[in-house]
């Protein structure tokens, strides 16, 4: 796997926190007005820019959030300063966000691209924490690790990742959540593209990719955001029956 995601054990750390879409928008709004990583760092510890109370909250919070969004390559974090240009709370800015949320922590990544996308194809939309809790059970057969939390911490884990999902537009509702398809902008898919891309997926295999799960697009799905971005002039995007013709910028291929 690429640094674009998380393809270790599962860890009650990645998702902890929730979405924190308010303290991303602060620390990208910060790096948009001209400050430096390390500045921004420092008004954020500092209780600047996070208004947790607690230092060591603030310092978890940065350390989560560098994690998903500050540790990639140099694109990724144009990318986010162009999209917050709309706002904290702009589609493409939450649905940026999102897409690296899943990505860099597995466990989410596979609730949403199997549980929730089974979910999702059986017309199935009512979501509950059991339904994490059951997808930790199930992988505490080959991931011995996750036996050795607390039931306490099984529970704060579930119900911090239904809390970010629906934060960003996955679920709706508060005691009873109820599974959406969340909103994936142009610009959103044109950005997992070229994830993909330097990740070394060509043609069809792009097509199939689950990290489209994410976001509950099917392979004709996929095909109709590639052909919009064709339309654009963004990439060239030919698909006739199981033959699919992609290319891509040059540059995409490089990850860094």
């Amino acid at each position: 796997m690429t640094i674009f995601r998380d393809s270790g054990p599962y860890s009650a750390r990645n998702s902890s926190k929730g979405a924190l879409i308010a303290e991303a928008g602060r620390v990208i709004e910060g790096l948009r007005s001209g400050l430096s990583l390390d500045e921004v760092r420092a008004r954020a510890l500092d209780g600047d820019l996070f208004s947790q109370r607690a230092r060591a909250t603030r310092k978890r919070i940065w350390a989560l959030l560098h994690y998903r969004y500050l540790s990639r390559p140099d694109w990724v974090l144009s990318a986010l300063q162009s999209a917050y240009g709309g706002g904290a709370h702009n589609q493409e800015f939450v649905s940026l966000l999102y897409l690296h949320y899943g990505l860099r922590d597995r466990l989410t990544y596979d609730f949403v691209t199997e549980t929730l996308w089974d979910r999702w194809g059986n017309q199935q939309r009512s979501v509950v924490r059991e339904d994490v809790l059951s997808l930790l059970d199930q992988a505490s057969e080959t991931q011995p690790q996750i036996q050795r939390w607390t039931e306490s911490t099984h529970l704060r884990l579930a119900g911090s990742i239904l809390t970010a999902l629906r934060d960003f537009g996955v679920l709706e509702g508060r005691q009873k959540k109820t599974l959406i398809q969340p909103t994936l902008p142009l610009p959103t898919a044109e950005h997992l593209l070229r994830i993909l891309t330097a990740e070394g997926l060509r043609g069809s295999e792009v097509l199939r990719d689950f990290s489209w799960r994410l976001f509950f697009c099917e392979e004709n799905d996929v095909a109709h955001v590639l052909s919009q971005l064709a339309q654009e002039r963004r990439i060239h995007f030919e698909r006739v029956g199981s033959t699919v013709v992609l290319d891509t910028p040059d540059e995409w291929s490089v990850v860094q």
